[in-house]
């Protein structure tokens, strides 16, 4: 579609497609409506309003149009009072109005006959809460108070965001390292908050390179704060699963601080229980706000400090390997800044002014594996408000700068060395040390943006219109292949073939895989911050418009859409295409392109059943597109670009310079190599050698790429492609020419109904289908599977490694080779793995050129959900029925209650589908669908503050979730070259090439997640192992079936080769089941002390975790499955492992789970708080 053609739709559907969604979801002030009527229901035309924001003085004047209604946006957060007043009318005065962020109060009045004298007053939302009966979006605000009283451990306010329904925080920790520790990810609604969208004063700090935010603010500088789950606001910017719309504090015409100090260590912790000492932890956080008037109702500042110092102990312990028992002291810094200053131009009109910068510092990854992360932020915002009677104007500009760097480190344990000097990461069993694959890497982001919301009153309608503009740079490197990785082959049968004294010795086993990789780390071609490369410029523009329109008094029509272009989406076109890649379907090498047409349509209505404002129903449905992540794009443009700047993986089997040539060094005889094997840069012939005696040859290997590239100079316009250079091995994959961006389809019906005064709950079936998500990479080369077998090729090996003929390969050779090999070595074992033959050249794939060609597709993502949400306040007249004597055991009561029972599901059962995923099954990729892992059935959520007896407060944050499903995946048993496992757990014939030789397959009569689900008992898994070992135990794989076919092996020399499905033991039922709930009660104890008028004392104590209940989380993570999921290998870790016998006792819950616990899964914590309010 050409440009012209693409304004006139555009066009078209702005003039056409009046939307939205009187939901205003992304603003970070809010809305007073209402209808004035008389005493007989008839609307009152021309009545004047008087809005008065109580903290700055401010005057709002507004008119009811001819159908009585008025309407005054773009409103700070605050109280406000209402006046309104009309000829030969008593005036009205609603006092106390609360407005909150994204949200409408309706301040609806009847006008009584009378004079100016008798003013009738009604109190406001500051002591009674309303059900919403205008907007259909399904959100919820965290108010100031719950901030203030609610105990958070860390202090970082989005923690309660879980006080929403189907919320779950988690460590930003977990979406990537760059968000280490000072982050946290806000899942909404199964997702894994990736890519939920975060504003902070109206502009967007959404980090465009991994996902979560590029921002942090202090608890005490954020006034409240909405999250959005559903039918997002038409101004709401690419996301599919949920919107945070953050109000920082403001001053006000009185001068108001207050400072905070708060200390906790390890004596103020419960003990673990798999410790037999609590070990070292010290925290301590400080910081203050103040804020009051430069000039009397005109001028107002904020300012805000906070900083947190912690040192925690990493306890690191190896079953297997004893030298990693140790711990390692891990820091953390935290520095955040606030400072703001608001003006009132006019009475109608307001300007502010904002600035923020944070910075932290934290230890990530583990004691043997450790990286430093370093980020800082500067963040600019000008906002200016406009509101009129009839027409609103909101505009905001910022600038936001994002920075980020981490490093590898030594930490207490030193890494192993090759004898060239060269640190080197090794990974055998439990055994995993050295530089963090992570590291070195640094990541920036600028963005420079500009919104504009607005809106006009017509009647019954009110037509919302605006747009935004936000330049976008990104940049940066990550050196992921430098670091020199070892991988060793690691299981029951590998440690039983070495002597008991090298057993703990992990050099000592055989080896598995080795990568290494030049000393680069730019994936695009653009200079960007400072550096030559690494760069991606991103022009996103976005315009919307909508109506509300109040068909009857009492229902509300909201329609409206949004139009969204992503220049960065996808590389610049002028990226060279991969032609080679076209083998597979026409465009398939073609650079993608963003459509011109990405409309974002909905549709929803709210429906005030009764027309007293007490009982609505509401409903709507609606498309939202999601981002593409910097992350996965620039793979994209890297598999594109020539080599040379760029983090080249180069796997053992395929090491090549940047221009294509073997890389080639001298292997010392009786290592299992010949000139001939390496001659093509392939060393998997090290295969199966002892560690140690191959670490020389590795570390000369690596020499020689680190020579190669450094004599490189890179030029973007020649020599052979990323691609072509390695075979298609190259991180993430491409996007197609003929790519669709991924998008949902968001459905949500409910009702609203106020229980009795000040008790509001909400219930909403909420559905959100995606279409694309997960982002999903599909193999088209296909290596290793069975149907790209090569008779051929697979009769050539079996003659070199028989010595005779190919035309001689039978199975009478085979037997003939087996005989004569166990006379030469009684005490040799001859299996599937001597012959090698689930190698690329054997199982070739579709093309000779290409080893793997993953190309992005699309998978399928739904979640199902029934969401209550409960808000309420007991006042002190209620409270004083309870009683002992004069005294009333509880004074006042909030609370926020909220309930979700739903499901979460996916392709390959993603728990990120805003990221890159692979598929677990190659052939057909949507089969393997079910419960993700961050499904949780039941997710229950509560924060109460009360003033009790004493001149105490409570402050309780209670949460139960049930435990995320897991997937059950085939073992990998054998004590063979990994590849070969073709022949033993690839049961449907899809390949692969990962280190394990083939994909993750699941177990036979399972689904995807079906561990916890489905399944809910050892019993009920037995029967599944004991089908799958009747059915498929002893019986040849897809690829097995090809070697008899073609005559090379019988069917009986396979299975004495041990080239058959193995069978898998059951789980012994006394075994502790892997999956515990979340239960947890966060408990603040505070007793303010009043020092005269204007100053209070706040001591207080919080108890994180009071019943420490850890919910040590899942088990049976067993190496060896090619996943992270329950292994069923036997070994220790895994279900089926029997440790009620096992020989050093181990076995209990608690150290099964240790690898696998979370910051939010610690003991009991106690930290002492004092806080001086003034």
């Amino acid at each position: 579609m050409n440009s012209i053609k693409a304004m006139k739709l555009i066009l078209l559907a702005l003039a056409v497609l009046l939307g939205s969604l009187s939901a205003y979801a992304q603003q970070q002030t809010g809305t007073i409506q209402g209808s004035i009527t008389d005493e007989k229901g008839a609307a009152i035309a021309g009545a004047t309003v008087t809005i008065t924001q109580k903290a700055t003085g401010r005057v709002i004047n507004a008119t009811t149009n001819d159908e009585g209604y008025f309407e005054a946006r773009s409103l700070p957060i605050g109280s406000y009072s209402v006046k309104v007043e009309q000829a030969g009318f008593s005036p009205s005065v609603v006092e106390n109005l609360s407005v909150h962020t994204g949200q409408v109060s309706n301040a609806s009045l009847g006008l009584t006959v009378g004079g100016v004298a008798a003013t009738v007053q009604v109190e406001g939302t500051s002591t009674q809460l309303q059900v919403d009966t205008t907007r259909h979006t399904v959100d919820g605000v965290v108010t100031a108070q719950a901030i203030d009283r609610l105990g958070v451990n860390g202090r970082n306010f989005l923690d309660l965001a879980g006080l929403q329904p189907s919320v779950v925080i988690r460590d930003g920790g977990a979406i990537d390292p760059t968000k280490e520790n000072a982050y946290r990810a806000v899942t909404v609604n199964g997702s894994s908050g990736t890519g939920t969208r975060v504003q902070i004063d109206g502009i967007d700090v959404t980090d465009e390179t991994v996902g979560t935010t590029i921002a942090n603010v202090s608890t005490d500088a954020v006034e409240e704060f909405q999250l959005s789950r559903s039918s997002f606001d038409s101004s709401t910017s690419l996301t599919t699963s949920g919107a945070i719309n953050i109000a920082t504090r403001s001053g006000s015409n009185e001068f108001h601080g207050s400072g905070f100090y708060n200390f906790r260590n390890e004596k103020m912790g419960a003990r673990l229980q798999y410790l037999q000492d609590k070990p070292p932890f010290y925290r301590k956080q400080f910081g203050g706000r103040f804020g009051g008037p430069i000039m009397k109702n005109r001028l107002f500042f904020f300012t805000n400090y906070e900083g947190t110092r912690q040192a925690a102990q990493d306890v690191t312990q190896s079953t297997d390997f004893p030298q990693l028992n140790f711990t390692t002291s891990l820091p953390v810094k935290f520095n955040y800044f606030t400072n703001r200053v608001d003006y009132n131009v006019t009475d109608n009109a307001r300007l502010f002014y904002s600035h923020r910068y944070n910075d932290d510092l934290s230890t990530g990854g583990s004691g043997p594996s450790p990286f430093q992360n370093v980020n800082w932020t500067n963040a600019h915002v000008i906002g200016f408000d406009v509101t009129g009677s009839r027409l609103t104007h909101s505009i905001r500009a910022g600038y936001v700068n994002f920075n980020n760097r981490i490093q590898s480190q030594e930490l207490t344990f030193k890494f192993l060395a090759t004898p060239q000097g060269f640190p080197f990461f090794l990974g055998v069993g439990s055994f995993q040390a050295g530089p963090n694959s992570l590291a070195p890497q640094e990541t920036y982001q600028d963005n420079k943006q500009v919104k504009y919301d607005g809106s006009y009153v017509m009647g019954n309608h009110t037509i919302r219109f605006g747009g935004e503009y936000n330049n976008i740079l990104l940049g940066g490197f990550a050196n992921f292949a430098g670091p020199l990785s070892v991988g060793g082959l690691f299981n029951a049968a590998t440690k039983a073939a070495l002597p008991p004294s090298q057993q703990g010795d992990p050099l000592a086993y055989p080896l598995d895989n080795f990568s290494t990789g030049p000393n680069a780390g730019f994936f695009t071609a653009a200079p960007a911050h400072g550096f030559a490369h690494g760069g991606r410029r991103n022009h996103r523009t976005g315009v919307y418009v909508g109506d509300s329109w109040r068909i009857r008094r009492n229902f509300t029509f909201n329609f409206g859409t949004r139009w969204e272009y992503d220049s960065g989406f996808f590389p610049p076109s002028s990226t060279p295409e991969l032609t080679i890649v076209n083998v597979y379907g026409p465009k398939k090498g073609a650079v993608a392109k963003y459509p011109k047409d990405a409309f974002s349509p909905q549709v929803g209505f709210n429906w005030d059943v009764f027309g007293d404002g007490k009982t609505s129903i509401r409903g709507g449905i609606s498309r939202s597109y999601e981002m593409n992540i910097f992350n996965n794009g620039l793979f994209d443009e890297f598999a594109r670009l020539p080599p040379g700047i760029g983090p080249t993986f180069l796997d053992f089997s395929d090491v090549v310079g940047p221009d294509g040539a073997p890389i080639v060094v001298p292997v010392p005889a009786g290592l299992g190599c010949t000139a001939a094997d390496v001659a093509g840069g392939d060393y998997s012939c090290l295969a199966g050698q002892r560690i140690g005696s191959v670490v020389g040859v590795i570390g000369a290997v690596h020499q020689a790429v680190q020579a190669a590239y450094s004599n490189f100079t890179f030029d973007p316009t020649q020599g052979p492609s990323e691609f072509e250079n390695t075979g298609g091995f190259t991180f993430g994959g491409i996007f197609p020419g003929d790519y669709r961006i991924p998008y949902s389809i968001q459905t949500n019906i409910g009702i609203q109904r106020e229980l009795f005064r000040n008790h509001v709950i909400a219930i909403d079936y909420v559905r959100n289908r995606g279409v694309g998500l997960p982002y999903l990479l599909i193999d088209h080369e296909r290596r290793r599977s069975a149907d790209t077998f090569s008779a051929t090729a697979a009769r050539s090996r079996l003659a070199s490694v028989l010595s005779v003929p190919a035309a001689s390969v039978n199975p009478a050779a085979i037997d003939a080779f087996i005989a004569a090999r166990l006379a030469r070595t009684p005490s040799i074992t001859t299996n599937i793995g001597t012959f090698d033959l689930g190698r690329d050249s054997v199982f070739p794939g579709l093309t000779p050129n290409i080893t793997r060609a993953r190309i992005m597709s699309g998978g399928y993502s739904l979640y199902n959900g029934l969401q209550v949400l409960m808000n309420g306040r007991f006042s002190r007249d209620t409270m004083n029925r309870f009683s002992i004597g004069e005294h009333p055991l509880v004074r006042e009561m909030g609370y926020t209650i909220s309930y979700a029972l739903a499901r979460a599901e996916a392709t390959s059962g993603s728990g990120r589908t805003e990221f890159i995923n692979n598929n677990t099954n190659n052939i057909n990729i949507n089969d393997d669908f079910g419960p993700t892992g961050n499904d949780r059935t039941h997710i229950f959520g509560a924060g109460i503050n009360m003033d009790i007896i004493g001149g105490f407060r409570l402050g309780q944050v209670w949460t139960f979730r049930t435990a995320t499903p897991q997937s059950l995946f085939v073992p990998f048993i054998d004590s063979f070259n990994s590849r070969n496992a073709l022949f033993t757990t690839d049961l449907n014939g899809d390949g692969g090439i990962s280190s394990t030789g083939a994909r993750a397959e699941l177990l036979p009569g399972t689904q995807i997640g079906a561990l916890g689900r489905d399944i809910k008992s050892f019993a009920q898994l037995n029967q599944i192992l004991t089908a799958y070992n009747q059915n498929f135990a002893g019986k040849l794989t897809p690829a097995g079936q090809k070697l008899v076919a073609a005559g090379l092996f019988t069917e009986a020399q396979l299975r004495a080769l041990g080239a058959v499905v193995k069978p898998i033991a059951l789980v012994p039922e006394s075994n502790p089941w892997p999956f515990q709930n979340r239960f947890n009660l966060d408990l603040r104890i505070e007793r303010p002390i009043a020092i005269g008028e204007n100053v209070r004392i706040r001591p207080s104590l919080d108890i994180f975790n009071v019943f420490n209940h850890t919910a040590l989380g899942q088990y049976g993570f067993a190496s060896g499955c090619g996943c992270l999921a329950p292994g069923l290998n036997g070994n220790f870790g895994a279900l089926n492992y029997n440790y009620q016998t096992d020989p050093q006792g181990r076995g209990g819950i608690s150290e099964l789970t240790r690898s696998v616990r979370t910051r939010a899964q610690d003991g009991r914590l106690i930290q002492l708080n004092i806080r001086v309010d003034f």
